[in-house]
């Protein structure tokens, strides 16, 4: 299980979840119902998990953060960019059904409603993919800084350039 600062919620399952639900939903955008229930689906997952993940990178950025790291073997940072992946995907699989009910030439039962649902739906997932985004940087910053340099420190740059010049 992951190393992460005992004062950072446990984010797996709410990562996992919206994996999961992004996977899952992806499959069933097949009549005007399932699409707006599974859009409205993605949508509540997306705001739920971004309630979760504002305050905490806010209280990394605004706080000063932590004394000590909070994802020391970048479990986080692994599990967050996997997820971001998946979000990016739902967010295409979803405007490329909005984008075939905008080009369809013939009447779509509650168009209307299921455009909607697609906009709010696209638009919260982008929304939790900024954040996601946000934390996983937060979170690298914040560990960066408080590591200690471990390497050959330069005063001169052409000894830094004749170093990494040389074969390791």
């Amino acid at each position: 299980m992951s190393t992460l600062h005992e004062d950072i919620p446990p984010l797996e399952p709410i990562y996992r979840k919206v994996e999961a639900d992004s996977r899952f939903s992806l499959h069933y955008l097949k009549t005007v119902d399932a699409v707006i229930a599974v859009t409205t689906n993605l949508r509540n997952d997306a705001e739920t998990a971004e309630k979760v993940i504002e305050p905490i990178v806010a209280r990394i950025v605004d706080s000063g953060g932590f004394s000590r790291p909070i994802d020391p073997e970048n479990t986080l940072s692994s599990l967050a960019a996997s997820a971001e992946g998946v979000v990016k995907e739902a967010i295409s699989a979803v405007r490329n059904l909005a984008d075939a009910l905008d080009r369809a030439t013939f009447p779509i039962e509650d168009a209307e409603d299921v455009s909607r649902a697609c906009g709010e739906a696209i638009g919260a997932l982008k929304s939790l993919h900024d954040r996601m985004v946000d934390l996983r940087w937060a979170v690298l910053e914040h560990d960066a800084d408080l590591a200690t340099p471990d390497g050959k420190v330069y005063d001169d740059v052409e000894e830094l350039v004749a170093d990494l010049k040389r074969p390791s």
